[in-house]
């Protein structure tokens, strides 16, 4: 234990935990309690006062102490204590009142920092509930409550995910409270860096996460400096020695940083050295070079006799170098000799800066060091910068020419440099020409940069494996890329994974969503690369020239790969000697670049009887569009074979006998039409994919797919021919596709690992029950299954389903009444089945959020109250031409399809209140309902005008816009009377009333009459669009979408008679723009589009427009006011009347105050 953490003991609280106790005491925070203390750290908890005292005690104890811990979890917000305590730390982090300078290191428990950013779900709920709790007072509180959380996310945090392990989170903690202890000085004002990095900590150790929405708010260039210095603390306000390495691509702006951040230290700190490697003078930039450099220029003011000497000077030295602090810059290491002075620090005086610049980030993982990587420009400062180089003002067409060469260059400062070099005082054909050639010719600077690196830092391997994906395997899977680039040498099984590892460190190549990309400018130099080594040949268009490339006999033995592009070619033959010779081919591909998608196009390499391989070859990759032979040449040997792609093929089987496949891992044989044997894969027991969809003469597959222990895919969508499946098992499949098999009459189930299983279009009549073993299935398709009669009861026993799709099974009736809850059933699709009624176990369907029961002639009502189907978000009804009556809609529907339902006449009233958590964008569809009656119409436009209440959290957004929320549509002629302002026509003009804007309003209704006159759409898209322009101020128009729908597919819709839309909208921050108050007139033009262009066949017969308001009263207690209409007509503002008292209007609807108006609460006591 140190001696300066002991002192401190028994003098007061050095760290205060604030936590919910309920939630966390036991274990977490006990054993968070016990660890400080054990290291003689005096941590207080709420349990260590003593009984009696005041609560407000606790307020004390933050302002003794050092530290506070904030630790959120999900149920923080219930607790008003916690709550105050945070705003009480928050206080003190800024030296509030009585307070000393407090370090606040917050800890998110299992708790995404977005939740606390929008207060999402039950953490948003608990804080509206506790401030709206009964007795309580509404006063500011939840400002600053909100304030204090928002203020606890932008601090550097500490987070334990829910699958990391408490222990060594908890011992991560202790580190980070023991290094923030030591420190001299109190904590920076701003306090965003990272916490100061563990002893013996660098790239292994797991670095907090860093979030601040201030630094969202500054340019991007400005932003990388500012992150920076706030990592190194240029203002050196800390006696903490901190080491930055700066990394990334070659010309993303290192070097060019580190001096800026120099610049800034040199006024802090007066001992420093810019130390700058070069990789042509690298063998005298040694060991002893960098050390004699050090002292020398650190202590020439000092000591001007300093590192004269030989051997060890840094050692010779140190005590001198640790007088004062310094700043050291190891400017482009290439070596971890270059950096060797800093794995023992002895030298350094506490409170010193060291940077490093490398484009290789695994050198620095020996180092206690933060990492910075650097981000490219943004592409408004990449346009300046491309600008400021060219010096000119981009008028006309070279502005759009120079956001595709910025957008090339990928924010690349270096790529953007060059490139303005070369086309500065050139004309528009020149820039025109340059950008046909940019992703085949590198920049002059930028490829003598590159190239350099390519020959200086990589090993063989390495730039065999940079090719390799240049050539073959960007953007695929990275798992996939490891294995085809692992050694044939069976002994370094992982040389594959090594060498991505090794490119991605020196950011050659980079992993996103986990597929393997590289940049554009580094994919253009590599295919420069390309051509200029033989091991590559890239083969196209002239069938001539690639018949004599193919014909070359130097240099055949260093041929790593060969891609041969038919698209252009003449129809030429191939010899059979052709690769004869080539003992290094790793890589065929043969493809038409016309048809990536493959095609049946013709293959135009004519093969000979024999084509001849290498006999000891080392094909990996083997993929050959349109592959002519009937089966692969029979010398050819798959032994080291990994991927075997030859869609489109004419091939029967694969070879004439069996064949060792030992590392064979994905096949696709897709579309092989003539393929009927399977057999000769047998000895593939590492097949992961096998791919077979179009391979229409497959009649079966042989039971020796058994031996195949790891397949996980297997696709025979469209296999015409198949009937059944063996009797085999394999447990490690999980993907199953018999889509399309038309003659495909009994599914056998030979695994139980299943996750997603295709039977759509088979002809099938019923499901084993089996099926009910499947208690990992997550999908399972039945469409099209004309012959199913039947479900089994035990679907109740599929835990997992999520989806369950049954659409256009015709014969289907009985829908089967499971006694199991399926509670993971998000997606039931039973459209054009002949389910009558659904049975009463629907409503153990609690997490349901798609219904789809469209064009079922059986349905006359739904039996069952969705009222309490507060998961289901998507019901559609369409063409259901019996249907008469709808039940209670569900609290959260965002979209209900009735087109078509030409019976329909009743909505039930809706009694249950939509639940304002839930997003509110809604549609209600009820278009060519033509029995509809009016008291329904009524339910319907009441049950919109709930949902729309909810719209005016979102006002105080950043942006003027519109934004259609809720909307429905149902035949109809007449505008209901409580619009208020009214016209004939497509337009709407109308003087705004005085102070339209003041008090609170919260958006606007509109409403339209469109008369189609039969029309048929045939874009399968309506919209009714509504353009508003406020004539009297400057102010763009702002357009947005009343009402209509956009679905897939080819059906036509047809409107016979004339249908009303209403909506209701938003107007978001009408503070934002200063003239926005002094509109006094505004325009309305109403149109209808299929999305694209107005539909001249519709027209708008009529149009309605009112304003919306809050209720007057934002401290009514119950909550349970009515939103006000503005009326002009009477002078005044009026509420909805009833359905009794008006048949044009809606039912009256309350308001439920919910954590949704949380912004509109605060944003009001921010005003008061």
């Amino acid at each position: 234990m140190s001696t300066s953490l002991l002192s401190k003991v028994n003098k007061g609280p050095q760290v205060f935990i604030n936590f919910r106790g309920e939630e966390l005491r036991r274990p977490f925070v006990s054993h968070l309690h016990e660890a400080l203390r054990n290291v003689g750290i005096n941590a207080f908890i709420d349990s260590d006062e003593d009984p009696g005292e005041d609560l407000e005690n606790l307020f004390k104890r933050i302002e003794e102490s050092e530290i506070a811990l904030a630790i959120l979890s999900s149920k923080y917000t219930e607790s008003q204590w916690c709550l105050d305590e945070l705003v009480k730390i928050m206080e003190c982090s800024s030296k509030g009142e009585g307070c000393k300078k407090l370090w606040v290191i917050p800890i998110f428990y299992k708790l995404d920092t977005s939740i606390v950013k929008g207060l999402d779900g039950d953490f948003g709920v608990n804080l509206w509930k506790l401030w709206t709790k009964p007795g309580g007072v509404r006063d500011d509180r939840i400002v600053k409550w909100n304030a204090a959380l928002q203020d606890a996310r932008n601090k550097t945090a500490l987070i334990l995910k829910e699958s990391s392990e408490e222990m060594a989170f908890l011992a991560k903690i202790v580190i980070t409270v023991q290094n923030a202890l030591t420190r001299n000085s109190p904590q920076s004002q701003e306090d965003t860096r990272s916490p100061p990095p563990s002893q013996g900590g660098g790239r292994g150790e797991e670095i907090p996460k860093f979030h601040s929405r201030a630094l969202s708010r500054t340019e991007s260039g400005e932003q990388r400096l500012k992150q920076l210095e706030e990592k190194l603390d240029v203002d050196c306000n800390d006696n903490e020695t901190r080491i930055v390495a700066v990394v990334g691509m070659p010309g993303i702006g290192k070097t060019y940083l580190a001096k800026k951040l120099l610049a800034k230290l040199e006024t802090k700190i007066v001992r420093h050295v810019f130390i700058q490697f070069d990789s042509e003078r690298s063998k005298y930039q040694g060991l002893e070079w960098v050390q004699k450099t050090i002292v020398e220029d650190l202590l020439k003011k000092d000591y001007p006799t300093s590192g004269s000497e030989g051997g060890n000077v840094l050692e010779n030295w140190k005590e001198q170098l640790r007088e004062k602090k310094i700043v050291v810059v190891f400017d482009n290491v290439t070596d971890q000799k270059q950096i060797e002075p800093l794995k023992n620090c002895d030298w350094i005086k506490k409170g010193s800066r060291i940077v490093i610049t490398t484009r290789d980030k695994s050198l620095t993982e020996t180092l206690p060091c933060d990492l910075y990587e650097v981000p490219g420009l943004n592409d408004k400062d990449s346009l300046e910068f491309f600008r400021s180089q060219i010096c000119s003002n981009l008028e006309g067409n070279f502005m759009e020419l120079s956001r595709k060469i910025v957008d090339f260059a990928g924010g690349n400062p270096l790529a953007l440099e060059a490139f303005g070099k070369e086309l500065k005082k050139k004309s528009e054909d020149c820039w025109e020409k340059r950008l046909g050639t940019l992703t085949r010719v590198s920049s002059e600077e930028m490829r003598e940069v590159l190239r350099n690196i390519f020959e200086k830092d990589l090993d063989e391997k390495q730039r065999e494996a940079f090719l390799d994906i240049v050539c073959f395997f960007r953007s695929h899977d990275e798992s996939y890329v490891t294995s085809l680039l692992d050694s044939v040498d069976p002994k370094s099984a992982e040389a594959g994974r090594e060498e991505v590892r090794d490119l991605v460190d020196k950011f050659l190549i980079h992993i996103s969503n986990g597929r393997v990309e590289i940049h554009d400018i580094l994919f253009t130099m590599g295919k420069e690369l390309v051509e200029t080594t033989n091991k590559y040949w890239m083969l196209s268009s002239n069938s001539a020239v690639s018949a004599d490339a193919l014909r070359k006999k130097r240099g055949r033995d260093q041929v790593r790969g060969i891609v041969i592009d038919m698209s252009k070619m003449e129809e030429m033959p191939l010899d059979n000697q052709t690769f004869v010779g080539m003992s290094s081919l790793r890589y065929l591909k043969v493809y038409n670049s016309l048809c990536p998608r493959h095609c049946e196009a013709r293959c135009k390499l004519n093969l000979p009887d024999e084509l001849e391989f290498p006999k000891n070859n080392i094909i990996r990759y083997l993929d050959w569009m349109n592959f002519p032979g009937k089966e692969l040449p029979s010398e050819f040997e798959p032994k080291d074979l990994i991927d075997l792609r030859l869609p489109y093929s004419k091939i029967i089987s694969l070879w004439n006998r069996v064949k060792d496949t030992p590392k064979l891992k994905w096949v696709d044989l897709s579309h092989s039409s003539k393929l009927s044997s399977l057999s000769e894969l047998s000895e593939a027991p590492n097949l992961l994919r096998l791919n077979l969809e179009g391979c229409t003469s497959l009649k079966e597959l042989p039971e020796a797919m058994q031996k195949m222990k790891n397949l996980v895919f297997l696709n025979l969508r469209g296999c015409t021919s198949l009937l059944s499946l063996p009797k085999i098992t394999m447990d490690s499949l999980k993907t199953l596709i018999l889509s399309d098999c038309s003659q495909f009459q009994t599914f056998e189930v030979i695994s139980e690992h299943l996750e997603t299983l295709y039977l759509n279009g088979t002809a099938i009549n019923g499901l084993p029950s089996a099926i009910g073993n499947l208690d990992r299935l997550i999908l399972l398709n039945l469409i099209d299954c004309k012959n199913l009669v039947t479900l089994p009861d035990c679907l109740g026993k599929l835990k997992s389903l999520q989806e369950l799709k049954l659409s256009r099974c015709s014969k289907l009736k009985p829908f089967p009444d499971v006694t199991a809850k399926m509670e993971s059933l998000r997606v039931l699709l039973l459209d054009g089945t002949s389910i009558a009624e659904m049975p009463g176990s629907i409503y153990d369907l609690s997490l349901l959020r798609r219904l789809c029961l469209s064009r079922n002639d059986d349905i006359h009502t739904l039996r069952f109250d969705m009222g309490q189907m507060f998961h289901l978000k998507w019901l559609e009804l369409k063409y259901c031409k019996n249907l008469i009556s709808l039940p209670i809609l569900p609290p959260n529907l965002q979209c209900l399809n009735a087109h078509g339902c030409t019976s329909l006449r009743t909505v039930a009233s809706p009694q249950t209140l939509p639940t304002p958590t839930e997003q509110i964008h809604s549609t209600f569809i009820f278009t060519n309902c033509y029995e509809l009656e009016q008291v329904s119409k009524n339910a319907i436009i009441s049950y919109v005008q709930k949902k729309s209440k909810l719209m005016s959290a979102d006002r105080y957004n950043q942006d003027f816009v519109f934004k259609s929320l809720i909307g429905t549509c149902f035949p109809g002629y007449d505008i209901p009377a409580w619009f208020n302002h009214q016209a004939l026509g497509s337009v709407l003009t109308l003087k705004l009333p005085q102070h339209w804007n003041a008090g609170r309003l919260i958006g606007i209704a509109l409403c339209v009459v469109v008369s189609f006159n039969g029309y048929k759409d045939q874009s399968n898209s309506l919209q009714v669009k509504c353009t508003c322009e406020f004539t009297n101020v400057s102010l763009s128009p702002e357009s947005f979408i009343v009402g209509g729908f956009s679905e897939p597919g080819d059906e036509t819709h047809t409107f016979e008679a004339d249908h009303i839309f209403i909506c209701y909208t938003t107007l978001l921050n009408i503070k934002k723009h200063q003239q926005f108050p002094s509109a006094t007139e505004v325009s309305l033009g109403f149109q209808v589009t299929n999305g694209t262009s107005e539909v001249a066949k519709c027209k708008v017969m009529k149009c309605g427009f009112s304003l919306v308001y809050e209720p007057d009263e934002v401290e009514n207690s119950s909550w349970k006011v009515t939103p006000r209409i503005e009326d002009k007509r009477q002078g005044r503002r009026s509420s909805f009347r009833t359905a009794e008292e008006d048949d044009d209007c809606p039912i009256a609807t309350p308001t439920t105050a919910t954590y949704n108006s949380f912004n509109r609460i605060v944003s009001y006591f921010k005003k008061v």
